[in-house]
C-alpha cells in the first residue's frame, strides 16, 4: 500500500519537513496498520527534529507523536484491536523507528487507546499528550488529591499542557495560577479556565503566589521552563510542596533550590509521560480509567487553537514555534 507520508533527511526546523510518498508494509506482529484522520503537534516534535530530543532521530526520520484514526488491519498477536476500530495514538513507541504523520502508518499495539464513543478523531487527537502529562504530573506526581484545596502554579501555561491542568486541577477541586510572560495571552488563559494569571515580565511572581496563598505558597508547581524561572517558582513553596520538572523552555537545567528544599522541605522530581506513566501498566491503566471518564462525560475537553491541512505541516510548526498559541495545534490528515 502507497502512502504520503511526512519525513526528513536533515536536522533544523520546520523547513526540513518534507511529504513523500511511500510504501507500507503489512502491519508485522504486534502492530496495527492505520487510515490517520487526525494529529495532534506537540513542542517534543520540534526538538526531536532538531536533534536535541531525548532520543536521536534516525534519517531519515519519521515525524508525529499523537494522533488518531481508523484501524485498516492487524497484525499477528494482536488483541485489542480489529479492523473498523477508532484508536488513538500515544507516545508509547519508539520516536526513531515509527512517526504518526502519514495517511497510513503501521503502530504498536502498545501504542494505541480506544476512541470512546461521541468522542471525535479531532478531540482524540488533541486529548493523549496533553491531558495524560497533566494527569501525570499533577495526580500521579505531584500529588494532586479530590477535594484537597491545593494551590497548583504552572509556567508555560498557554501549552496543552497548561489547559488540560487547568480542567483536571478544577475536577479536584484545587486552585491554579498560571504564569505567562506577557498579558497577551491572560484573558485567554483565564477562558481556559486558570484561576489566577501571573505576568512575569512585569510582576513579581514569588510576591503574587504569597499573595494568592494568603502567605502559605503553592502545593504543587509544574515547571516546563527550568532555568532561572524554575529557581524563582521554587521560593514560593509552602512547607513539603512538590515541585514537578517536565521541560527545559530556558535551555538550561535550574540550578537546585537549596534554601527551598532544607527550610520548606520542598521535594523535586521530573516527569515523561512515556517512561513515567504509559510504560507502567498499573499507572496507565489509572489514568486511561481516570481521563476516559472525563472525556466521556464532558468534564474534559481539549482547548484547539488551530486547525491546518495536510499539506500545511510546515505552517503547522512554524505556528508551534512561534508561541503564539494557546491550546492544542491539530492537523487534518483525510476525512
Amino acid at each position: 500500500m502507497m502512502a504520503r507520508v511526512v519525513e526528513f533527511s536533515a536536522l533544523g526546523g520546520p523547513e526540513v519537513l518534507n511529504i513523500v510518498e511511500k510504501e507500507v508494509s503489512p502491519p508485522e506482529r504486534g502492530e496495527v496498520q492505520i487510515q490517520m484522520k487526525v494529529a495532534g503537534l506537540n513542542r517534543a516534535e520540534l526538538v526531536y527534529v532538531a536533534g536535541q530530543y531525548l532520543v536521536q532521530p534516525e534519517l531519515p526520520s519519521r515525524l508525529g507523536f499523537e494522533g488518531a484514526g481508523q484501524v485498516v488491519s492487524v497484525g499477528s498477536g494482536v488483541t485489542r484491536f480489529k479492523a473498523g476500530d477508532r484508536v488513538a495514538i500515544t507516545p508509547a513507541f519508539k520516536q526513531n523507528a515509527y512517526g504518526v504523520l502519514g495517511t497510513v502508518v503501521n503502530m504498536p499495539e502498545s501504542a494505541l487507546e480506544v476512541i470512546v464513543d461521541d468522542v471525535s478523531y479531532r478531540d482524540a487527537a488533541a486529548f493523549w499528550m496533553a491531558f495524560g502529562t497533566a494527569y501525570g504530573l499533577l495526580v500521579q506526581s505531584g500529588g494532586l488529591i479530590e477535594g484537597g484545596a491545593q494551590t497548583v502554579v504552572l509556567n508555560a501555561a498557554s501549552s496543552s499542557v497548561g489547559t488540560a491542568a487547568f480542567q483536571i486541577v478544577s475536577a479536584h477541586d484545587g486552585v491554579s495560577i498560571a504564569v505567562t510572560r506577557t498579558a497577551k495571552k491572560v484573558q485567554g488563559l483565564k477562558d481556559a479556565g486558570a484561576d489566577h494569571v501571573i505576568i512575569s515580565d512585569t510582576e513579581d511572581v514569588v510576591g503574587r503566589i504569597m499573595e494568592i496563598t494568603d502567605g502559605r505558597g503553592f502545593d504543587i508547581a509544574l515547571d516546563a521552563v527550568a532555568g532561572e524561572a524554575g529557581e524563582t517558582l521554587a521560593n514560593a513553596a509552602r512547607f513539603e510542596a512538590i515541585m514537578v520538572v517536565y521541560g527545559l523552555l530556558a535551555g538550561t537545567p535550574s540550578a537546585a533550590p537549596f534554601y527551598s528544599m532544607v527550610s520548606k522541605g520542598l521535594r523535586m522530581t521530573g516527569f515523561h509521560l512515556a517512561w513515567s506513566l504509559l510504560d507502567l501498566p498499573d499507572r496507565r491503566k489509572a489514568a486511561v480509567n481516570h481521563l476516559n471518564d472525563g472525556l466521556a462525560r464532558g468534564i474534559y475537553r481539549p482547548l484547539i487553537d488551530r486547525t491546518f491541512g495536510f499539506e500545511e505541516i510546515d505552517n503547522a510548526y512554524r505556528h508551534l514555534a512561534s508561541n503564539t498559541q494557546l491550546g492544542k495545534i491539530i492537523v487534518e490528515i483525510s476525512e
